[in-house]
């Protein structure tokens, strides 16, 4: 177990809202929904604010909150050129990065030269269109072998992120998997855990354990129980 003292904990907790990518990604949604969780989301200074791809043209400009799209979700099926061209999309409207889910099957499969060729482009497309990168795993169906092998994988291609889950699968993130994906990527990757966070408490375990950013779409409850937190520290 990892010990900090109270002012590294303290630290956390001041700045946790700067580590949240607020994410809203409901497909019974109107446009009116999201345009009012943006603007709601705004007030926290939030890191990002993570929406559909196809809405980024929609919230971008309304939100000083730099905003991400996400890109072959859930389940990464799409073929490369479309998520390429989705990509392309969200840079074109506004979008200042993208959490790409990438084609999990082949994982699964044991297609590593695959999976490294998927990740390579994807990771150039990124740097010409300039966008920031965020690659999606979903760690909920990886074994231990296969998250440490697509890790390997992405150290290679080097984008800014690595991501634990989509939220979509059987379960959120785990302290453990972040553990796991720190202990193979070091510093030289940062790590985004998302899927099942809604209190602060776990934000900053998992922030204690490696994570550099956090993805919710319990943002603003998490930042309204920190303070509750703080209050009593």
């Amino acid at each position: 177990m990892h010990s900090l003292p109270k002012e590294k904990i303290l630290e956390i907790l001041k700045t946790l809202n700067t580590r949240i990518d607020q994410t809203m990604l409901k497909y019974d949604k109107g446009v009116k929904d999201y345009i009012e969780f943006a603007e709601r989301s705004d007030k926290y200074s939030f890191r990002s604010i993570v929406v559909p791809s196809v809405l980024v043209k929609e919230i971008a400009p309304i939100v000083k909150t730099p905003v991400a799209g996400v890109v072959g979700f859930p389940h990464g099926y799409h073929p490369v050129n479309a998520k390429i061209k989705e990509m392309d999309y969200v840079a074109s409207n506004g979008g200042r990065e993208v959490d790409v889910v990438i084609d999990l099957t082949q994982i699964k499969s044991g297609n590593y030269a695959g999976v490294s060729e998927e990740v390579g482009e994807l990771v150039k497309n990124a740097r010409d269109v300039g966008l920031g990168i965020k690659i999606i795993v979903e760690t909920s169906i990886l074994s231990d072998d296969e998250l440490v092998r697509v890790c390997e994988i992405l150290l290679h291609h080097k984008p800014d992120f690595i991501k634990t889950n989509t939220g979509f699968g059987s379960r959120g993130v785990s302290v453990r998997d972040v553990f796991l994906i720190k202990k193979i990527v070091g510093d030289k990757l940062k790590i985004k855990a998302s899927g099942g966070v809604r209190n602060a408490v776990e934000a900053l375990n998992l922030v204690v354990f490696g994570a550099d950013v956090i993805g919710t779409s319990s943002g603003i409850e998490i930042i309204k129980d920190r303070d509750e937190i703080l209050a009593f520290l």
